[in-house]
Parts: structure tokens; C-alpha cells; sequence
């Protein structure tokens, strides 16, 4: 079967119809990768703030758990005083007895 001028250059028309069609799927593509990039670059952004603030608040927390700290090395120090003044007085109680011979 020889090929005529007509017949190729139908056959040509049709290749190139299909080039255009990839064409088009291509610049859809396209569009839909420089979509994804914004979004990606969006939520990158929004992340980011995030972040910050988590770090934010994990900065002020900290010096309240310090100032925590602080308080509790107070009480502890305080509850300890009493604990040897109360063992103190019971010392104490218990030599009166025996001296007073009771």
C-alpha cells in the first residue's frame, strides 16, 4: 500500500491533534505542580508560625517553672525546719520525762 500526499498528510493532522492533546495535558500539569508549590509554600509558612508560637509559649512556661522551682525549694526548706524542730521537741519532751524521773 503506497502512501499518497492526501493519506500522509491526514496521518500528519492526526499526529499533530494528538501532540496538541499532550500539549494540553502538559500545561494542566503544569498548572496543577505550580498549585501544589503554593500550597506547599502556604503550609510551610503557616508551620512555621506555628512553630513559633509553640516556642512562644514553651519560652514563657519556662521561667514560670523556674519561678515553680524556686517556690518549691522554699516550701521544701520550710517543711524540713519543721521536721527538725518537731523531732527536736520530742527529743526534748522525752529528757524532761527522764530527768523529772517520771
Amino acid at each position: 500500500m503506497a502512501w499518497t500526499d492526501e493519506k500522509l498528510g491526514e496521518r500528519f493532522e492526526r499526529i499533530d491533534e494528538r501532540f496538541d492533546r499532550i500539549d494540553e495535558r502538559f500545561d494542566r500539569t503544569d498548572e496543577r505542580i505550580v498549585d501544589v508549590d503554593r500550597r506547599v509554600a502556604e503550609s510551610a509558612k503557616e508551620t512555621d508560625r506555628r512553630f513559633k508560637e509553640v516556642n512562644r509559649r514553651i519560652d514563657e512556661n519556662t521561667e514560670e517553672i523556674k519561678g515553680f522551682r524556686q517556690e518549691m525549694k522554699a516550701f521544701h526548706a520550710t517543711f524540713q525546719r519543721g521536721n527538725y524542730t518537731l523531732v527536736a521537741t520530742m527529743v526534748a519532751a522525752i529528757l524532761a520525762l527522764l530527768i523529772k524521773g517520771g
